[in-house]
């Protein structure tokens, strides 16, 4: 598992929370209109789509950015 360091703004007192996680913990946690901040760029959630898979006993999380 590769670890993300996954950045979430607090309402209340506009600091940043850091918390690194896993791909698999990320892709639960995040919602749509989070922002990930990286060196270079922040993307924006625009989108989160469950998908079964084949067995239908397991689902994928694609999560979009822009």
């Amino acid at each position: 598992m590769e670890a993300h360091r996954y950045g979430n703004n607090l309402q209340g007192d506009g600091t940043i929370n850091t918390t690194v996680i896993d791909w698999d913990e990320f892709r639960k946690t995040v919602k749509v209109g989070d922002t990930i901040s990286e060196q270079t760029r922040t993307l924006t959630v625009t989108d989160k789509v469950y998908e079964l898979t084949a067995s239908g006993q397991h689902f994928v999380i694609h999560v979009y950015v822009q």
